[in-house]
């Protein structure tokens, strides 16, 4: 008895031992993300969200107004359930980092990596700060994926679960379904070469699994599909110059920030990734997502999933066989790059303003000027827009009082309403601007009709170690006959 009885307890003392790290990482990223979403301000695309979640019935959403957003639903969905809980707006960011919280735990219990590397994973740029502090529909791409990887190394006796994650990865976005199906593909081809050693129950499983992945993607397909009176994303842009130039740029943002640096992370992976089998679904994702950005649409928040496509691909092999040298070092290549971008991205939201939407609703609620006639002209305005109960707005949306979300389809005309200000005269006019261009042009055309400026809201959307663009606002008033 005493024999066995050593054993159980060093068992239970390595157990302990090994939890400590893990405990300590998910202390200190909570704190990290918590600290961040504490003094972040959402800009206009987490605002946007937010507005359809609250102000559209959810049969609205995934007949009519998707089309415009040029994206499944997924998170507008969950958002309606949240904010049908009556949680405020301030909440919004919360429910993000609760995302990323899922996505380290699963990471620093699951991730095939040696210690040190499992605790500063979590803390990557997209992980730690842009899929998990800014509150995009981006934010539940890491807990699916890795749920996914996790599930991969079940094979076909998990291929119920596994295709559930990856059909509400398909219904994050255009990226995630891409990410969704490179993964679906890969695993399906990992399958087809061992069809003949299943048992029956296993192929009926694996076709009935294929058939409601199907039915998934074509649900959100045709829900995502641009209305023909679109005016975000109009047509396909058919360009391979376009394509391998906007691919270029995502494997830099995405990996390291350069290429040496990023192409080393990506050679030294290679190794890994071939004696793991997992080669070919890097490969595909990597297609599959400079398919997308190339052809429909990409932005620099996209970059992060080619990173996480190759980080899903590395996992699943360092399930398969242990990485060497190689391959973790590419990983540490990677992390260090972005520790840098995570400190600089929490230390500007924190001492500077991401957006200028909560000074400049702020203002407009304590002088009384939501109340007036106030006229928006600039997309940016639409991150003004959630901290009320209502749409403040003269122009938007016809002036009622619902719905509040910006209309992308070609009946819009607030932007319009610059030229017209001296017919319509609103008492107030604020610009909610994202860059020089549209800066000067509505100034311009504002000052021409006789109004003045009163006050001016500063703030920028900063990315990884710069700021990428601003987003501020200028407020206007008529002056008196």
């Amino acid at each position: 008895m005493g024999v066995l009885a050593v054993p159980a307890r060093r068992n239970h003392e390595l157990r302990f031992s090994l939890r400590q790290p893990a405990v300590l990482g998910a202390v200190l990223y909570a704190v990290a993300v918590g600290l961040a979403v504490w003094c972040h301000e959402p800009w206009a695309d987490e605002a946007q969200s937010w507005l359809l979640a609250r102000d559209a019935g959810l049969a609205e959403l995934w007949t009519r107004l998707l089309h415009y957003e040029g994206t499944p639903g997924l998170w507008q969905t969950l958002l309606h359930f949240w904010t049908g809980l009556g949680l405020p707006y301030g909440t919004l960011n919360v429910l993000s980092a609760l995302c990323g919280l899922v996505a380290c735990l699963l990471v620093l219990r699951n991730a095939p990596f040696p210690t040190p590397i499992r605790l500063a994973l979590p803390f990557t740029f997209f992980l730690c700060y842009q899929y998990a502090v800014v509150a995009r529909s981006y934010s539940l791409v890491p807990p699916l994926l890795f749920g996914a990887a996790i599930l991969c190394r079940e094979g076909v006796r998990r291929v119920a679960a596994l295709t559930a994650l990856l059909s509400l990865l398909a219904g994050v976005s255009v990226h995630g379904m891409a990410l969704s199906c490179s993964i679906w593909l890969a695993f399906h081809c990992s399958t087809a070469r061992h069809w003949k050693t299943l048992a029956p129950a296993e192929r009926r499983r694996v076709l009935v699994a294929g058939a409601c992945y199907a039915a998934a993607v074509a649900v959100f397909v045709l829900a995502a599909w641009p209305a023909s009176d679109n005016i975000f994303v109009r047509r396909p842009y058919w360009s391979l110059e376009h394509a391998l130039a906007v691919a270029g740029k995502a494997l830099r943002g995405g990996f390291a920030g350069a290429w040496i640096p990023s192409l080393a992370a990506i050679l030294l992976s290679l190794p890994l990734l071939w004696r793991g089998g997992t080669l070919l679904l890097f490969a595909i994702s990597l297609f599959s997502l400079a398919l997308v950005n190339g052809v429909i649409y990409a932005q620099v928040w996209h970059y992060g999933l080619v990173f996480l496509g190759w980080l899903v691909a590395v996992w699943i092999a360092a399930q398969r066989v242990k990485p060497g040298w190689a391959g973790l070092a590419s990983l540490v290549v990677v992390i260090c790059s972005q520790l840098y971008w995570t400190a600089g991205s929490i230390a500007y939201d924190w001492e500077y303003s991401y957006s200028a939407s909560r000074e400049a609703a702020e203002y407009l609620h304590q002088a009384g000027i939501a109340r007036q006639r106030l006229f928006a002209i600039g997309y940016a305005c639409t991150a003004i827009q959630p901290y009320f109960p209502t749409n403040i707005f003269a122009n938007v949306n016809g002036g009622a009082k619902k719905p509040a979300y910006w209309d992308w389809s070609a009946r819009n005309h607030v932007n319009e309403d610059t030229g017209k200000l001296s017919a319509l005269r609103p008492d107030y006019v604020i610009v909610g601007y994202k860059g020089s261009y549209e800066k000067n042009l509505w100034t311009s055309q504002v000052v021409q009709s006789g109004y003045r400026r009163v006050r001016h809201f500063e703030g920028n959307i900063y990315w990884q170690d710069a700021i990428l663009e601003p987003e501020s606002y200028d407020l206007y008033r008529r002056p008196a006959p």
